[in-house]
């Protein structure tokens, strides 16, 4: 077993041995461009923003930065058919970016059936495994809209699992926790403000670049866990510590 854990991850030949499976349902987290363009057989493509924001996010992200709320959730996972028997893999073509998103977001609301498919598209691709073209909208005509129905699904925000700024701005001092900025350096130190009003990074931040936990050499599959532990050592983020992410 390459992970302690391996509930998070499902390999590309894994998820081959389930297309058709009832419950299944793929989510493709990338843009609807490159899905229309060509994706994994029988997936269906997100009908909002991959980072499941709050509504107005993409008009105005500075003010409308949070996950979408309980209601905006539950209209969505409705217009996926998710239900409580759902096994749900997200995947895309971009390192895991969108579907680790999609899997956290989906964790912060209660829903843990859900896996990332290791390496996305680009391991699909690879292991030469079936591929589809064209919209699959299993909500977009009127005829599925009507089929849909209320998820059984108790959703419940898992608030314990964000990280407010008061418990940002109390751990900068602490030493007992381990302030982590996964952003690229340029970010980190300021020299790329990515169009917010304040550059640069929380006092006492260590920063990796999230990409440094994929291998582009094994089609962007994550890296082994041990040369994740390694990452994060060299790092001192240990597993003792209170980690808070941004």
């Amino acid at each position: 077993m390459e992970y302690t854990n391996n509930s998070i991850l499902i390999e590309s030949n894994d998820l081959f041995d389930k297309l058709g499976n009832e419950n299944l349902i793929i989510i493709d987290c990338d843009i609807n461009s490159l899905y229309q363009r060509a994706h994994i057989k029988d997936s269906i493509s997100l009908p909002v923003h991959h980072y499941i924001k709050q509504k107005g996010y993409e008009e105005n992200a500075i003010d409308y930065p949070h996950i979408m709320n309980k209601i905006e959730f539950t209209n969505l996972i409705n217009s996926l058919n998710i239900n409580s028997k759902s096994e749900i893999i997200a995947y895309d073509n971009s390192a895991s970016l969108y579907a680790s998103r999609f899997w956290w977001a989906l964790n912060y609301f209660g829903l843990t059936n859900v896996k990332v498919l290791n390496g996305g598209w680009k391991n699909w691709i690879a292991n030469q495994l079936p591929i589809e073209s064209g919209f699959n909208y299993a909500f977009n005509t009127d005829e599925n809209r009507n089929k849909t129905t209320n998820t059984d699904i108790d959703i419940v925000e898992n608030k314990n699992i964000i990280c407010n700024l008061n418990d940002m701005q109390n751990s900068i001092n602490d030493p007992n926790t381990i302030i982590f900025d996964t952003r690229n350096i340029s970010e980190f130190n300021g020299t790329n403000s990515r169009g917010n009003s304040n550059i640069g990074h929380i006092p006492g931040a260590i920063n990796i670049e999230w990409l440094e936990f994929v291998d582009n050499n094994k089609n962007n599959k994550f890296k082994s866990q041990i040369d994740i532990q390694k990452i994060l050592n060299d790092k001192n983020i240990t597993p003792e510590k209170q980690i808070n992410t941004y």
